[in-house]
């Protein structure tokens, strides 16, 4: 059976990388409404042991469709990857920078250690692995499987999966919709924002792993930016951080090029010099087409 799905997953390849994304990204938003009624923490743990078992799920997909080995999974070359976790580290001081803006004028209402405490565990263990796994790990490969052993075939996936990752994020719409009085173009430019800032930081994150040759540099990265951006939970209260989210943020033209711009161009950028001397045998677990 495997064999068979193999051949139409080979020759339908950008379709059937798409389909785990959007059956994935469903059973998360499915459970939204459940969890609402959890307290701050409560969520977090619920989420991250989702996202853990769901990594699960697509690790064995990675086995059952070729395209899994356990090097990518190796802290080998962690070691030989520092300059690679510098840069890490650059982009969670700039994403705190940006949090540290978007924060409320009122700022360290009700400090909360173990509330971030473990939404930092979430973020790395769920955030970070799930989404590192399911998007760097299957739908790369899955690409790469098909577009070739080449500079071009690498160079097509690396594009292709990157904006798959961005799109992932035109969920948020639905949120917008919801919680929105008035809806206008102002109001959905922050999620297009987020769709193309994501597509930037995809192709920063499937650089890194091509360049490391292990899936955890790009899993830190994620994590740390994701955790950065999350540090408010720990000093503003629920009914601050639920009013913060549920509130839309209007953005007019310029607001939504400059922010853009600032946000998107430095991880492009990082991403394609990355990727400039990045050789398709670096790739562990590429499956050779016969």
């Amino acid at each position: 059976m495997w064999d068979r799905i193999n051949r139409v997953v080979h020759s339908h390849a950008v379709i059937s990388a798409c389909i785990p994304c959007i059956v994935f990204s469903s059973i998360l938003l499915a459970l939204i409404v459940p969890l609402e009624s959890l307290t701050l923490s409560g969520m977090a743990i619920v989420s991250t042991v989702v996202k853990l078992v769901l990594s699960a799920i697509v690790l064995w997909l990675m086995r059952k469709m070729q395209v899994f080995n356990a090097n990518n999974f190796s802290f080998g070359k962690m070691g030989k990857s520092l300059f690679l976790i510098c840069v890490c580290i650059t982009f969670a001081i700039v994403a705190l920078l940006f949090t540290f803006i978007m924060l409320p004028g009122n700022r360290f209402i009700a400090p909360n250690p173990s509330d971030f405490l473990i939404v930092a565990l979430s973020q790395l263990l769920g955030v970070g692995v799930f989404e590192e796994v399911l998007f760097r790990g299957l739908v790369f490969k899955i690409l790469l499987k098909k577009m070739g052993h080449s500079k071009r075939g690498l160079l097509s996936a690396c594009a292709i999966s990157s904006v798959i990752f961005g799109m992932h994020h035109i969920v948020n719409i639905g949120s917008i919709v919801i919680n929105a009085e008035n809806l206008s173009i102002g109001v959905v430019f922050p999620v297009i924002s987020q769709i193309i800032y994501s597509t930037a930081f995809g192709l920063l994150a499937v650089a890194l792993f091509i360049r490391s040759g292990t899936l955890w540099i790009p899993i830190l990265i994620h994590g740390v930016g994701n955790l950065v951006v999350q540090t408010f939970v720990a000093f503003i209260s629920r009914e601050k951080i639920l009013h913060f989210i549920e509130t839309p943020i209007v953005m007019s033209v310029p607001e939504f090029i400059i922010s853009t711009f600032m946000s998107a161009i430095p991880l492009l950028v990082a991403g394609l010099l990355l990727l400039r001397n990045a050789n398709p045998d670096n790739v562990y677990g590429y499956v050779r087409e016969q």
